[in-house]
């Protein structure tokens, strides 16, 4: 018999730079919501690495791994539990070689197969397929292509990335996403933790369907 698929479950990217604020809407949103995982963007300047430490270990205590965008070194300094990346085969190298086989390395492929089973073969803990690009091109048709592809021809998991909409997020659990991850847009929400836990409601019944 095969082995039963897990169910899709959440992803939280949360902005740069870290505040109180955001500290707090993401406390609120975990207290509403069993997220898997929290990705944490440094925005490529200075970061408050007391602030980013207390917060791992916030999101760590509340059962999720916690990421790092881009940053290996600062991953390990922090005691992170990986770090997201691009899609880029010598950053996969160079993180692994620093973190360990322990370390969770997840990869954006953006719509490219090619660089989706380029890294997967490198060992990437994930793929993430762009539903809706930084630039906000809406790519939802594409991705969700993309999604159903992978779940039928690969085990390494996909992230569905930049999923706002409750029923987006049922779409791509029925798929077979491993992961929905909300944009880091969602934060500016008049109730951010509310709609995170819709888009939570909504992956779970999804897949309960299905």
């Amino acid at each position: 018999m095969a082995e039963a698929k897990p169910k899709c479950r959440l992803y939280l990217q949360l902005p740069a730079p870290l505040t109180a604020k955001l500290d707090s809407q993401l406390a609120q949103a975990m207290a509403k919501a069993d997220a898997a995982c929290v990705l944490l963007y440094c925005g490529g300047g200075p970061v408050d690495e007391g602030h980013a430490d207390r917060l791992i270990d916030h999101v760590q205590a509340g059962g999720a791994a916690c990421l790092v965008e881009g940053d290996a070194a600062l991953a390990a300094r922090l005691g992170a539990d990986g770090i997201h990346i691009d899609a880029d085969p010598q950053a996969y190298a160079r993180a692994r070689d620093l973190l360990g086989q322990e370390a969770s390395i997840g990869a954006g492929c953006g719509l490219s197969r090619h660089e989706a089973i380029l890294l997967a073969e490198k060992g990437a803990d994930y793929v993430a397929f762009e539903a809706v690009t930084a630039s906000g091109i809406d790519t939802i048709d594409q991705c969700a292509e993309l999604v159903a592809w992978w779940e039928e021809m690969f085990v390494v998991p996909c992230v569905a990335w930049n999923i706002d909409s409750p029923d987006d997020a049922a779409r791509f659990a029925r798929l077979g996403a491993d992961f929905v991850a909300p944009s880091t847009k969602i934060w500016q929400d008049g109730n951010p933790s509310a709609l995170i836990a819709e888009i939570e409601s909504a992956i779970g019944q999804a897949r309960r369907a299905a």
